[in-house]
């Protein structure tokens, strides 16, 4: 329970636009109003039913755009870019990625980035409209709007926190295990190749007259969601005012989830396949990772993505464009996954082993971590094959150690307090002005 001895608190919630991210702060959210304070979620208008159906208050961020600085209603990059992305993934790995002086791996990030002005007069307006007693905010990088906020703003990191730690780089895909001077030598490679962004991102903050923080900087608090048995640990506790949650998943409509009729009496195990929302808009991909399966004695749940009818579903296996995975999860044998971090806490929780085919972002480094606690294996795109991935479903159905792995980490998580200790530390900055960690 919260502070119920306390007036409620009003909380106001944004995320950019990616499913993941928005999914994240959902849970967030709906354990701020469980403890009985006002939450309000800033988003899109075509995620209002779904923000209101895990219990907060819907605020459209363009119905408080500026008349000049408008918010596009769609990403600014579209299918066509994601299918560039991941055809540069299954050629070259991460180090030669940011190796190749042609290609910039920050060009998506400078392109959300140019769209965003509008986004941040929106939060502005909403903030002197709403009057919030504290704002969480989950981006890839610092909004100029959350440092000329009045009040206190929390960065929430949903992705992987490898940049709060002194390890295996952000994006890299590198091990823990790994000789630390390759660590150095992608993270230089990285901060030259995103010069650019950084410098636009210094520009953006000049208009809004404040000064330019990255992205692992907390004024006060920052919450970063990542399940402590697979937590950096081993490099010690992560950056100043940065504390954990272990995980953060929303509520669902229903957890009931009933075997589709087509592949109910079907033989084998049962495998949810899922590679995201951004990578799933390119059919091709999705077909390269189902076409292999279609021989497998064992049965198929496909999250076909927005384009699915253009994915080609044999006869084990049944898809649709929208899965309920929370609800799915804990009725299948296997997840194959981009390793989005929701889905790694999601798929953790429900005590599943992984394949992880990582495309890109934290995905590569989440799959690694996989792998280094044996919670199940991984396959890089650009070593991909059909005969891997038949090889990998059967060495984690069989593995033991895996197996025991995974179902250990989902007890953990089930005992974990870190919500009770993030949800005081919220209240506590919100009511105080100052930070209990």
């Amino acid at each position: 329970m919260g502070d119920t001895q306390e007036k409620p608190l009003k909380v106001v919630i944004t995320t950019m636009l990616g499913i993941g991210h928005l999914n994240a702060c959902m849970g967030i959210g709906s354990l701020l109003s469980k403890r009985g304070h006002d939450v309000y979620f800033a988003h899109y208008s075509r995620f209002r039913s779904l923000i209101e159906t895990n219990g907060m208050k819907f605020i459209s961020l363009t119905d408080h755009q500026d008349e000049v600085h408008k918010i596009p209603e769609e990403l600014p990059v579209n299918e066509n870019f994601f299918k560039a992305m991941l055809d540069r993934a299954k050629t070259f790995s991460p180090l030669e990625l940011v190796k190749d002086e042609k290609v910039s791996v920050f060009s998506g990030f400078i392109t959300l980035l140019d769209a965003s002005k509008g986004e941040n007069y929106a939060m502005l307006n909403i903030i002197e409209e709403i009057k919030p007693d504290i704002c969480l905010a989950d981006y890839l990088w610092v909004m100029p709007w959350m440092v000329k906020a009045n009040i206190p703003v929390v960065p929430i990191m949903s992705a992987a926190p490898n940049e709060l730690y002194n390890g295996p780089p952000f994006m890299s895909g590198y091990s823990v295990n790994d000789p630390p001077e390759l660590w150095e030598e992608y993270r230089n490679l990285a901060q030259k190749a995103g010069e650019e962004f950084v410098e636009k991102s210094k520009e953006l903050f000049d208009y809004f007259g404040v000064d330019y923080v990255d992205k692992t900087h907390a004024k006060q608090l920052g919450i970063y969601i990542y399940p402590e048995p697979l937590d950096y640990k081993e490099f010690g506790p992560p950056k100043k005012n940065w504390i954990r949650l272990d995980s953060s998943i929303r509520l669902i409509e229903s957890s009931e989830f009933k075997i589709p009729e087509k592949i109910a009496d079907k033989p084998g195990k049962l495998i949810y396949v899922s590679m995201g929302t951004l990578a799933s808009m390119v059919p091709e991909m999705m077909n390269m990772i189902l076409e292999p399966l279609s021989s497998l004695p064992h049965r198929f749940i496909v999250s076909t993505g927005p384009n699915g009818e253009q994915v080609k579903l044999s006869d084990n296996m049944w898809g649709d464009k929208f899965i309920n995975q929370v609800a799915i999860l804990p009725h299948v044998d296997l997840f194959i996954t981009h390793g989005g971090s929701n889905s790694l806490i999601e798929g953790l929780t429900a005590g599943k082993p992984f394949i992880v085919i990582p495309q890109f972002g934290d995905q590569l480094n989440n799959g690694q971590r996989v792998v280094d606690l044996k919670l199940g294996t991984k396959i890089n795109l650009w070593e991909f094959s059909g005969d891997k991935l038949i090889k990998a479903i059967d060495y984690v159905l069989n593995n033991d150690e895996i197996q025991t792995n995974v179902k250990k980490v989902s007890e953990q998580l089930k005992k974990s307090d870190s919500s009770e200790k993030v949800c005081s530390a919220i209240e506590t900055l919100a009511r105080t002005k100052t930070s209990s960690v």
